[in-house]
């Protein structure tokens, strides 16, 4: 399964946990493989169900380990990656 590319709607649906906050959205998803989380960057509005993922991290071997939406987010930032914040407005 190519995760990268599942649209927000998709992975919503399919989705074992979903963590929200003012940055963005962590869709869980889970396999053989273990966790896997797509991040959505779009601030308090919610990703249009059409939208791929910024950022994806996996496979993880427990539940525990998945980052919020903010602390991925600063990790980017600390890496040198550019703001992640989509506007749909």
């Amino acid at each position: 399964m190519e995760y990268d590319e599942l649209p927000y709607g998709e992975a919503k649906a399919r989705a074992v946990k979903v963590l929200e906050d003012g940055y963005g959205d962590a869709v869980v998803l889970k396999d053989d493989h273990g966790y896997w989380v797509l991040y959505y960057f779009y601030g308090f509005q919610g990703p249009p169900p059409t939208a791929k993922p910024h950022w994806m991290e996996g496979p993880l071997p427990e539940e525990g380990q998945v980052r919020p939406p903010y602390a991925m987010r600063r990790f980017l930032e600390d890496q040198g990656d550019f703001t992640y914040l989509n506007d749909v407005d």
